[in-house]
């Protein structure tokens, strides 16, 4: 993954910073879900009497949608937004 991240112009030190929770979790394995969602969750949601479906993800959001452990959305630096062509006009 510090390939990648290397390629898209991310420093070591800043891959660890932004995206190291990931790159933690990703130690256990990459998620099975190969794109298919057939539900799986929801049906072992059922199954162990979970009142939300939170109960059930590896990395669930919190109510307003946060993600606590990725820290996410955090601030987007100047550089991603040149990167995107995106500027923010502040009035």
């Amino acid at each position: 993954m510090y390939k990648a991240f290397a390629i898209a112009g991310y420093t070591h030190d800043e891959v660890d910073k932004k995206f190291g929770a990931m790159l933690r979790a990703f130690e256990y394995g990459a998620p099975p879900h190969g794109g298919a969602a057939v539900g799986f969750d929801r049906l072992i949601m059922i199954l162990m009497n979970c009142d939300s479906i939170r109960d059930i993800y590896a990395f669930p959001k919190d109510g307003q949608g946060r993600d606590v452990m990725m820290d996410s959305p955090s601030e987007v630096n100047p550089k991603q937004l040149r990167e995107l062509h995106i500027k923010i006009d502040e009035k």
